[in-house]
């Protein structure tokens, strides 16, 4: 079916905002933004057509399946070529039956630079395993990335992700309150990290923050609330050699 890339065309003829179960399209025009296009969409499970999207001009896939809280199956997706995408803010935000992410693997996200709450609500992910080689290396904003992914232990696979241009990591693990080990995050170069407002905060299974003591931040200025929450911790001393205004080192660990 070709309907000359109109995705509002799109929507209304499958009501997608009603929340269909089945997708049944085939299409393959050049459509550049994807935004909000399964937005709210909480019934919405088989999306196996979808494997026939061609995805290879779209730039903005913002929002696109956000509130699809009864997806669970995303094979569909692991041979969309997102080479040219630039905007994954909240492409998955509050699926929160998501669980596997393993389609995304291969993913070519290197043109990235906004992944702002892009996995935000998807509390039932574990297993991060998949975006272990992304190359993010032109990604600025991290904001609310893992968001209120609850169940998110292990982050390991982000040990070598290239985050050196990024400027705003604010709120990228907010209540992640499984999240126990961050030694993955020891040689993160954020040295351009301007806000780190609430980065870690209501991790409340977070005890070692020893990780982060050789972190550059020097061109930090919002660090309120960072360690909010974090009601494991032991030790805040490593972070005394961040050398920071006795205020801002106070904001860090705020309640209010």
């Amino acid at each position: 079916m070709n309907i000359n890339g109109n995705k509002s065309k799109l929507v209304s003829k499958y009501k997608l905002n009603k929340g269909d179960n089945n997708i049944k399209m085939i299409i393959k025009n050049k459509i550049k933004d994807l935004r909000k296009m399964f937005d709210s969409c909480r019934n919405l499970k088989n999306i196996n057509e979808l494997k026939y999207l061609n995805t290879k001009y779209c730039t903005n896939f913002s929002y696109m399946f956000s509130n699809c809280s009864s997806l669970t199956d995303i094979k569909p997706l692991e041979n969309w070529n997102v080479a040219n995408g630039t905007i994954f803010l909240a492409m998955f935000c509050d699926c929160s039956s998501l669980k596997d992410i393993k389609p995304l693997e291969k993913w070519n996200v290197s043109n990235g630079s906004n992944f702002s709450n892009m996995f935000d609500g998807c509390s039932s992910l574990k297993d991060i395993k998949p975006l272990e080689n992304w190359n993010v290396a032109n990604g600025t904003i991290f904001l609310g990335m893992f968001r209120g992914c609850s169940s998110l232990t292990d982050i390991n696979p982000l040990e070598k992700w290239n985050v050196s241009n990024g400027t705003n990591f604010l709120g990228m693990f907010l209540y992640c309150s499984s999240l126990d080990d961050i030694k993955s995050l020891e040689k993160w170069n954020v040295s351009n990290g301007t806000n780190f407002f609430g980065m870690f905060a209501g991790c409340s299974s977070l005890d070692d923050i020893n990780p982060l003591e050789k972190w550059n931040v020097s061109n930090g200025t919002n660090f309120i609330g960072m360690f909010s929450g974090c009601s494991s911790l032991k030790d805040t001393k490593p972070l005394e050699k961040w050398n920071l205004k006795e205020n801002d080192f106070k904001d860090m660990f705020r309640e209010d």
